[in-house]
């Protein structure tokens, strides 16, 4: 019978073939419901185990490294040797799920390809992470974040506003989001485990995800073909962050209710009567001059005063918190978001909270970042079924 208290996939157990964020992010939140992941490394270790702010005096554990692996066991083996492939592979046969994110073809070559695991464990979940696809004149070319931030439009959607100049999001987005795409298809192929018997090769696309993330509300010029397609204005064009007297506050509106309430809050009720701004397609068409008469408004208070004036007309805005001080906002506070716990090599620091609440079982931090290796001796012995010493 299973634990109710225990982690919706415990039980299961995954085998993380990878490094940098894609991957170990997505092992990392199964990890969070329960499953039991052993993160799989060279001798040198994940590069992000060098990345980010670090405690002085401590190597090895960056922050990069800290914030994408906890809840996992790590296991050195040498793949270029005989002894370490044919170890890797024991290891992959045992386990439920096996994630990877090599150029395609590379664990083909190496041994550890879906095939090759596939013949020692029949139902394996293999999930294979690609930047630009399997196929193509570019499936084999190095690939980062940024490159599919280019090729997929993040870039061209993020355009500065008034110089119309391309930038990227400022954070490793679609190393993110295909992560979540991972983990859901990862759970639905155990689903279809569960129900047929059957496991199966599962493949993400680092660029398949960032289009389908960018289409339903920023691809609006690429959706309807023809000559005879009124433009309907973008989201990117409207500005939310604006300066106050003494920092800066998010502001937003979709509905009339909302640009009428958020009018109320600034004083500025004219605008909602102004037949430019009636309507939200009106509001996109003539949002540069929309941004200039709030921003005008916003100026000139400072952001406590605005944000009680907000708040009172239930309008749509937010303050901007910075990341070393978002840990101080009440509303983060009051849900919990950020607890600190104690790591034996670190010492005090912050995790988020596993971002599912399920109401049965439980999730949450059960073991810390592992050191490099930390587990090797005791995974070993596991697959060979005698106890450690």
């Amino acid at each position: 019978m299973t634990d109710p208290s225990a982690g919706p996939l415990s039980g299961y157990r995954v085998l993380e073939l990878g490094a940098n964020l894609t991957g170990p992010v997505a092992t990392m939140l199964m990890a969070d419901q329960g499953a039991d992941v052993i993160k799989l490394e060279t001798a040198g270790g994940d590069q992000l185990r060098h990345l980010g702010a670090r405690r002085d005096g401590v190597r090895g554990m960056g922050t990069m490294f800290l914030n994408a692996n906890r809840n996992k066991r790590s296991v050195v083996l040498d793949l270029k040797s005989g002894e370490g492939l044919a170890q890797a592979l024991d290891l992959a046969a045992s386990c439920d799920v096996v994630v990877q994110n090599f150029r395609p073809d590379v664990l083909e070559r190496l041994g550890l390809g879906y095939d090759a695991v596939r013949g020692r464990r029949p139902d394996i979940v293999y999930v294979s992470i690609d930047g630009v696809g399997d196929t193509g004149p570019d499936r084999n070319r190095r690939v980062y974040d940024i490159v599919v931030q280019g090729l997929s439009g993040f870039a061209g959607v993020q355009a500065d506003r008034v110089s119309g100049e391309p930038q990227t999001v400022q954070n490793a987005v679609v190393d993110k989001i295909t992560a979540m795409a991972v983990w859901q298809a990862t759970t639905a192929a155990l689903l279809h485990r569960e129900r047929t018997g059957q496991g199966q090769h599962v493949r993400v696309s680092m660029l398949n995800v960032a289009l389908s993330f960018l289409w339903p509300e920023a691809m609006g010029a690429s959706t309807l073909i023809g000559d005879d397609v009124v433009p309907g204005g973008a989201m990117a064009a409207v500005r939310y962050v604006y300066p106050t007297r003494d920092g800066h506050i998010l502001l937003g509106f979709m509905s009339n209710d909302e640009f009428a309430g958020a009018c109320r809050a600034l004083e500025a009720v004219e605008l909602v009567t102004d037949d430019r701004f009636s309507s939200p397609g009106l509001r996109f068409q003539n949002a540069a001059l929309l941004n200039t008469l709030i921003a005008d408004r916003l100026v000139a208070r400072d952001t406590a005063e605005w944000l009680d004036r907000l708040r009172a007309e239930d309008a749509v805005f937010a303050p901007v918190n910075r990341p070393e001080t978002i840990h101080l906002d009440p509303q983060i506070q009051a849900i919990g978001a950020l607890p600190v716990h104690e790591h034996p090599a670190v010492g005090a620091y912050r995790q988020p909270v596993h971002p599912v609440r399920f109401g049965q079982g439980t999730t949450g931090l059960r073991r810390h970042a592992p050191a490099l290796g930390e587990h090797t001796e005791e995974v070993l012995a596991e697959l060979s079924g005698t106890p450690r010493s």
